[in-house]
């Protein structure tokens, strides 16, 4: 086995001894060091240098983790981590701008980061977003979402253990993620400093550079755990129940193997063009999960490959819209009937602004993004979906911290078309959101005030599938005069979900199996048969919305969310194939037979390349018949 692939994907660490779980992916790119690594010793984040904080730049991502002569931590460790708050050094080192929302995105943020040890895991008390930068008081721009890492030993450092875990920079009211990996050593009570670097990143939005960062600060630690998520922070834990939560994320797992083992299996030939032309410094990573294995490529990073990429969560964006609203509201028509699609959505939320433009319009129109509400031209023929999509008024909304604000901003700035709901599709993420409260207002109304659509959708829908856990932004409520707490409010659902690769295959095959899971059905089956892949021609009223946008044989349309691009087999038949799409280059294709691509990519503008999905489905359609 691969030196890499014991280090970042399966070693776990037990007392006494190193056991290895299946492996998920090996990487040839690092697999090309390791017989230097095996012989030679430890080259960078040395015992010395960790503790004198002397960093010059970034260095290679495989000193973050164990290496192929790793042996057990000395002890485990349980406590937290007081990080301060501090200058990160960056590439480039001049920003565009030091001041975002009143906040510096050259801050690393202020952290208490409460960890426990699990079968040789690091594993984090909280997965969720932890708000550091999006709350008063703070410098920092940035909030943080942490991830299970590692902890070993090795023999050049005098007794000490050594942990590392993956995070990634993150802020409430935006959609990106920065990712990053972090070291640090420990023995008893005392531990070194905390060296960090960033150096992956999906599409910005609000700090408009494209960064790479590093630093070193000494951390405070504590023999104590705590909470510290939105919901929680600072509450006592129960480590017993998260063991045990995390031992069922650990069973729950994918299968992940390379890219290489696909071509091993299928042949080469047959994966040609897989990620289209889209430019390889705008591709983060992509895969195909087939015939129940996720098949993965290289984790691209500005260091080499990205290290425990099967835990990074990513930034999105849009593709939020299915993974959350979409699923959410199938699951609603499932548990209380199809009828809650036409539900009104001033039946919920009372507009203060413009409410009779509101009247007629349904959650399903929302999810449409075809509320008939927006800022655009009236020209739709042909249509421009993004017409009217990014403007002032939208920045108002975007940067509003408290669900009122945002309600209150979408209702005033909206403006009615003059046609009507559900017949002409406009990009609003201001619609997602909105339906996301409605949503959310209905559960309350039929289940009590205590319950919210998170907590349905995490115990209805992701844990059964194997989702344990699922951060994502939420408004930031306030609780006095200039000040605002740290309490979740709710969740954003156009954008700010932070999955994992294999979460979105998991997503992406609940749907695909029409809903079904382990015997259960979870969402709408009737529903989900009209969004699937259908040959041309079958039910073409229910195929979506025109979008205005191409690919290589025709119009994708719009529907439900999903996006549904046309594409002419080479067996003779045209097919619609949904899939999800966010900002950046980033997609979900479903695709017939359970095949599911996946392609995470950070360009800043949305051309041809960047949005051509055909490769992918060329691929799939190689492995399995698109037309039969």
């Amino acid at each position: 086995m691969p030196a890499w692939l014991k280090g970042v994907c399966g070693a776990a660490v037990l007392a006494g001894s190193l056991v290895f779980s299946p492996p998920l992916w090996s990487s040839p790119a690092q697999a090309e060091h390791e017989a230097d690594y095996e012989t030679v010793q430890r080259g960078e984040l040395t015992l010395s240098e960790l503790q004198k904080g002397k960093v010059s730049g970034l260095v290679e991502n495989r000193w973050f983790a164990p290496g192929a002569d790793a042996e057990p931590a000395h002890e485990e460790f349980t406590g937290t981590l007081i990080v301060p708050e501090s200058q990160m050094s960056t590439e480039p080192a001049k920003f565009t701008s030091r001041s975002v929302q009143g906040k510096d995105p050259k801050i690393f943020p202020a952290l208490r980061l409460s960890f426990f040890t699990y079968k040789g895991d690091l594993v984090p008390v909280s997965q969720d977003v932890i708000r550091a930068g999006s709350i008063s008081g703070t410098r920092s721009y940035w909030d943080i979402i942490v991830q299970p890492g590692k902890l070993w030993s090795e023999a050049g450092d005098k007794g000490w253990s050594r942990a590392s875990f993956p995070f990634a920079l993150a802020n409430s009211r935006e959609g990106e993620t920065h990712n990053g990996v972090a070291t640090f050593l420990y023995k008893g009570n005392r531990i070194s400093r905390l060296q960090y670097q960033v150096v992956q990143q999906t599409s910005p939005y609000n700090v408009v550079d494209y960064f790479t960062a590093w630093g070193t600060v000494w951390a405070g630690v504590t023999q104590t755990v705590e909470a510290s998520g939105a919901e929680d922070r600072g509450l006592p834990v129960n480590l017993t129940k998260l063991k045990a939560t995390y031992q069922q994320d650990i069973d729950d797992r994918l299968l992940i193997k390379s890219w290489d083992d696909l071509g091993n299996r299928v042949g080469a030939a047959k994966l040609k063009d897989f990620d289209s032309a889209m430019s390889p410094s705008d591709l983060l990573v992509s895969g195909l999960y087939f015939d129940g294995k996720l098949y993965l490529k290289e984790c691209n990073s500005a260091a080499g490959p990205l290290p425990y990429c099967d835990r990074q969560r990513f930034g999105v964006w849009s593709m939020g819209n299915s993974l959350t609203n979409l699923v959410a509201l199938l699951r609603l028509g499932q548990k209380y009937g199809p009828e809650i699609y036409n539900e009104k959505i001033v039946d919920y939320i009372r507009p203060g602004y413009n409410g009779d433009d509101w009247a007629d319009v349904t959650f399903v129109d929302a999810l449409n993004m075809a509320t008939g509400i927006g800022r655009g031209s009236i020209k739709r023929d042909p249509n421009n979906i993004a017409d009217g999509y990014i403007d002032e008024a939208y920045g108002r909304w975007y940067e509003a911290r408290g669900i009122q604000q945002k309600l209150d901003w979408l209702f005033k700035d909206g403006q009615k078309y003059p046609w009507k709901p559900g017949e002409v599709a406009r990009l609003r993420d201001e619609d997602m959101f909105l339906l996301g409260v409605a949503m959310d207002r209905l559960v309350k109304r039929k289940e009590g005030a205590q319950a919210d659509i998170w907590s349905l959708l995490m115990k209805e829908v992701y844990a059964p599938i194997g989702i344990r856990y699922a951060p994502t932004d939420r408004t930031i409520e306030a609780k006095g005069e200039g000040a605002y707490t740290a309490k979740g409010g709710q969740p954003l659902m156009a954008f700010g979900y932070y999955p994992t690769l294999a979460d979105m295959v998991k997503i992406a095959q609940l749907l695909q199996h029409g809903g079904w899971h382990a015997g259960r059905l979870l969402l709408d089956d009737k529903k989900l048969a009209e969004l699937l892949p259908a040959k041309a021609g079958v039910n073409p009223k229910l195929r979506g919305l025109p979008t205005g946008n191409f690919n290589k044989y025709g119009e994708l349309t719009y529907a439900w969310s999903l996006w549904q691009a046309p594409f002419d087999s080479a067996e003779g038949c045209t097919l619609r194939v949904p899939q999800m799409d966010g900002w950046g280059g980033n997609y979900i294709v479903m695709m017939p037979g359970h095949i599911t691509a996946i392609r995470l990519g950070k360009s800043w503008k949305p051309d041809a390349d960047v949005a051509d999905t055909t490769g992918m489905m060329q691929v799939a359609n190689r492995l399995t018949s698109f037309c039969h």
